[in-house]
């Protein structure tokens, strides 16, 4: 789970709702102050994230001249989902990534971060042709392999299927506190944090984190799409292990680019040097 270091928005970056042909989303937004804007990022947030944690990285990403859309996806906090489990299918949050960048004009720079990584993959294989390039960022190539892992996304899928929203938050918080790594966020943060989480739809979130332990490795017919490539994480990105992402890399004809001083949230614990690695990216042919 990303942690925002601050809910104040920079000057320029504002709330707003993306009407697409599949529906309406809640958006952080920021276009460039001065000139004809390159081009759209579209950035997409993993498992219990939300538009939040690009914040940063959308304010960086204007000032470079690019028009900046951070969103949440179905279900995700500030967009309303169904309460069907039929609907948090890759394919459905895929189609989704497809109207958006059809919203937005078409061929947007797509980046994906972690479970946001495998819906903006997805997205390009359902319509590479409205997609200017792909960024997996702190993304792997399917489900998580490692037991422990999966054992954790389990019983929370289970709680998220069993009991009230609330108490799952308040029992993952407890375990969460409990590790060695631990710092509390500041109060309006941790107020967000579980506003945030709670304000999900408790059957989606349930059905992304199933999404995290079943999702295929289809890399190699990304690398088939046509559509540029990139894989960055942070140098201590404790999602995907590193080696995977490496490698993941490698079968997309790229080497993995690393952001230093980052974990598995780059765009909050280093926007500018993220927002660095995306805009030479974009602009390289």
């Amino acid at each position: 789970m990303s942690t925002p270091r601050t809910l104040t928005l920079p000057d320029g970056v504002h709330p707003a709702t993306l009407d697409t042909d599949r529906g309406s989303f809640a958006t952080l937004q920021a276009r460039p102050d001065v000139g004809t804007p390159l081009g759209t990022v579209l950035l997409v947030p993993g498992w219990t994230g939300s538009k939040e944690d690009f914040t940063p990285l959308v304010d960086h990403l204007a000032r470079y001249g690019w028009i900046a859309v951070a969103v949440d996806q179905r279900g995700q906090y500030e967009t309303p989902g169904p309460a069907d489990a039929t609907a948090y299918t890759l394919a459905e949050f895929g189609a989704d990534v497809v109207a958006m960048s059809t919203a937005l004009g078409g061929y947007s720079q797509l980046v994906g971060h972690s479970f946001g990584g495998l819906v903006a993959r997805e997205a390009v294989l359902t319509d590479p042709s409205v997609f200017s390039s792909i960024t997996l960022l702190c993304s792997g190539p399917g489900a998580f392999g490692d037991e422990v892992t999966r054992q954790g996304l389990q019983m929370l899928a289970f709680g998220l299927e069993n009991l009230p929203i609330e108490q799952v938050y308040d029992l993952k918080l407890d375990h969460d506190s409990k590790e060695l790594s631990y710092v509390a966020p500041a109060s309006d943060v941790t107020a967000f944090l579980r506003k945030r989480f709670t304000g999900n739809a408790p059957i989606g979130l349930a059905e992304i984190t199933k999404r995290l332990l079943d999702t295929d490795d289809r890399t190699d017919q990304l690398a088939r799409s046509g559509v540029r490539a990139q894989v960055v994480y942070g140098e201590t990105d404790d999602g995907w292990p590193l080696p995977i992402q490496d490698a993941m890399a490698e079968t997309l004809g790229v080497r993995a680019q690393t952001v230093p001083d980052a974990g598995h949230s780059p765009a909050i614990d280093q926007p500018a040097a993220t927002a660095r690695l995306l805009v030479d990216f974009f602009h390289k042919r």
